[in-house]
C-alpha cells in the first residue's frame, strides 16, 4: 500500500513543519505551513533555515571555520526516517 501524503496545514497562530505534497504532482518533501494570527511566512523561514541550510561552525582541534551538514543530513547520516518528521510549536497567548 504506497503512503498518502497530505499538505499541512497550521492553526492559528502556529508553525508546523512536517513531510508532505503541495498537490498531488510534487514529489513528498518537507513543507512548512503557518497560520495567521501572528504566524507569519518570515516566522516558516526561519523554521526551514534551522531544519536545512548548512551549519557553520569551529572544528576541532584545529579551530578553523567549517560546514558541516544541516540538520535534516545529519538525522539522514544517523539513520534517522525524515519521512516521519512533525514539528509544531504554538505562539504564547498575547495579553489583550
Amino acid at each position: 500500500m504506497t503512503k498518502r501524503w497530505r499538505t499541512p496545514v497550521a492553526k492559528r497562530g502556529q508553525l508546523k513543519a512536517a513531510f508532505g505534497r503541495e498537490d498531488r504532482h510534487s514529489k513528498p518533501e518537507l513543507l512548512y505551513a503557518w497560520g495567521g494570527g501572528g504566524a507569519q511566512s518570515p516566522d516558516a523561514r526561519v523554521l526551514a533555515a534551522a531544519f536545512e541550510d548548512k551549519r557553520h561552525g569551529y572544528g576541532f582541534p584545529s579551530m578553523r571555520l567549517e560546514e558541516r551538514p544541516s540538520l535534516i543530513e545529519e538525522l539522514e547520516a544517523r539513520g534517522y526516517d525524515i519521512t516521519t518528521l512533525r514539528f509544531t510549536i504554538q505562539q504564547k497567548d498575547q495579553p489583550a
